[in-house]
């Protein structure tokens, strides 16, 4: 496996695992808001903001994964309402 099929394999399992998440949350908690998903996208980008620790390539690609996980949930949700 070369160094991009690693950087594509890793940023596609936390992307899928976050997609998960946000459903699961979703479909089993009815006090998870709109609200909340997007406080979750505000705190990953406060997270991607936070490097001066040298935190590495891995955690960097989970949270650029985890980023578009969440808009595209988010996104697909504020559609889902203004369908109403």
């Amino acid at each position: 496996m070369d160094i991009a099929e690693w950087r594509e394999l890793a940023y596609k399992k936390e992307f899928d695992s976050t997609v998960k998440f946000i459903q699961t949350l979703k479909k089993t908690d009815p006090s998870f808001t709109i609200n909340h998903l997007e406080a979750m996208l505000q705190s990953e980008y406060d997270r991607q903001g936070l490097a001066w620790d040298g935190r590495g390539e891995v955690m960097e690609i989970k949270i650029e994964a985890s980023i578009a996980a969440i808009q595209m949930e988010l996104m697909k949700w504020k559609k889902e309402l203004s369908a109403f």
